[in-house]
């Protein structure tokens, strides 16, 4: 899995290639994170969440940010 700084991601969420604001919970990293893909989808896409790399995603942490498998 990679991890992504913060301005990585902020670079990513408002990038051509990639998409506008498809990348939830941004204001929350303050180091490191890695990217879930949620269950959520706009018409430009998938939605996903940046979570910081020390995370344990238990079910509670999947249930709260829709986290699909």
């Amino acid at each position: 899995m990679i991890s992504y700084s913060k301005a990585q991601l902020l670079d990513m969420n408002s990038h051509e290639k990639y998409g506008f604001n498809w990348i939830r919970n941004i204001e929350n990293i303050t180091d490191n994170a890695y990217l879930f893909s949620t269950g959520d989808i706009t018409s430009s896409g998938r939605i996903y969440v940046a979570l910081p790399e020390h995370t344990v995603i238990t079910p509670d942490v999947k249930k709260k940010y829709n986290i699909i498998d």
